[in-house]
C-alpha cells in the first residue's frame, strides 16, 4: 500500500523543470565567433540606454514568453581599433533580447562591453540572449584587455 501511495504521489508531482544549459559566457568565445561569423560587428566599450520596461519578462510570471523582443536603445562610447577603444562611437541600435523557452536574455543600462552587428537592414543590432550574446554588463579591466589581446592577435582562448 504505502508503494501504490508513493507511486501516486510521485505521478502526480510536477514535472522537473528542464535546465538551459550554456557554454561559458566570455569576451574569448563571443570576439571569435564574432570574428568567424559573415555578419560584421564593431566591438564597443560604453554606456548602453534603453527602457527597461520595454524587456520581457524573463520568465517571471510568463510561460511563454516571446521569442524574440526588438527595443530601441543607444550606445554612447568607444569603438576598438588597432589603437585601444579610442574610436567615437555613438548610435542607435536595436537591442534583441531572445527567449529560449521560458528563459530570456537580459539587458542594464549602463557600462558595457558589446560585440554590436552592423546590419543593411536594421542599422546596429546588439543580441542578449539566456545564454549572454554579445552583451557583458560592468565589464572588468581584465576584460577589456583580453578583448584588445584578441583583437591584436594574441592569445584568445576562452578560459574555464
Amino acid at each position: 500500500m504505502i508503494r501504490f501511495i508513493a507511486f501516486t504521489l510521485a505521478a502526480l508531482a510536477p514535472l522537473p523543470a528542464m535546465a538551459l544549459t550554456c557554454l561559458p559566457h566570455s569576451v574569448e568565445a563571443t570576439y571569435q565567433r564574432a570574428n568567424k561569423a559573415e555578419e560584421s560587428y564593431v566591438v564597443v566599450q560604453g554606456r548602453l540606454t534603453f527602457d527597461a520596461k520595454a524587456l520581457p519578462d524573463n520568465g517571471n510570471g510568463t510561460q511563454s514568453p516571446p521569442k524574440l523582443t526588438r527595443v530601441p536603445a543607444k550606445i554612447s562610447g568607444m569603438a576598438l581599433s588597432k589603437g585601444g577603444f579610442d574610436v567615437p562611437f555613438e548610435q542607435p541600435l536595436t537591442l534583441e533580447v531572445a527567449c529560449y523557452g521560458p528563459w530570456c536574455g537580459s539587458a542594464e543600462e549602463g557600462d558595457v562591453l558589446t560585440f554590436v552587428e552592423r546590419t543593411p537592414q536594421d542599422g546596429y543590432v546588439l543580441e542578449s540572449n539566456p545564454c549572454g550574446g554579445d552583451l557583458f554588463t560592468a565589464p572588468k579591466p581584465a576584460m577589456i584587455d583580453q578583448v584588445q589581446s584578441c583583437f591584436a592577435g594574441g592569445a584568445c582562448t576562452p578560459t574555464r
